[in-house]
């Protein structure tokens, strides 16, 4: 995570490659809400970045390097994701392998991804837009 203690990590800047367009504030996070595209098999679906942890939260040379994830608590896993996820790539059981990488919403497909959750940013917009059109009634 770029965030600890409610301050951004000293690293941040220099290991996220987003982070000098993104920042907005010490201790806000630039990560949160990113778009990350999870390959398994033949199949790509797409989530929105919402935390690390519970185990292992300033392994950054995993998330934005080269390493593979470190042994923890959860079997080693590298990545959690929802169940909304897991259904849509049809993994099966309570461990897969897949592949994953941070996108830009821009490179999100349209799919299930782009029509649920508070935070979503395709969400967002189109309440904005929807919102300035019965303004203007």
């Amino acid at each position: 995570n770029d965030v600890t203690r409610g301050k951004t990590k000293p690293e941040a800047p220099r290991v996220i490659p987003w982070f000098r367009r993104s920042f907005v504030k010490q201790g806000q996070s630039v990560c949160k809400g990113r778009w990350v595209a999870v390959r398994y098999g033949n199949r790509i679906a797409y989530a929105q970045w919402e935390d690390v942890g519970p185990f292992v939260t300033d392994h950054y040379q995993y998330v934005f390097g080269n390493e593979r994830p470190r042994a923890n608590l959860n079997q080693g896993a590298g990545l959690d994701i929802s169940p909304a996820v897991r259904d849509y790539l049809g993994m099966k059981g309570g461990k897969a392998y897949c592949d994953w990488k941070f996108v830009e919403a821009r490179e999100v497909p349209s799919g299930p991804w782009r029509l649920y959750g508070d935070n979503n940013t395709f969400v967002q917009a189109k309440r904005g837009s929807q919102q300035a059109r019965s303004e203007l009634k």
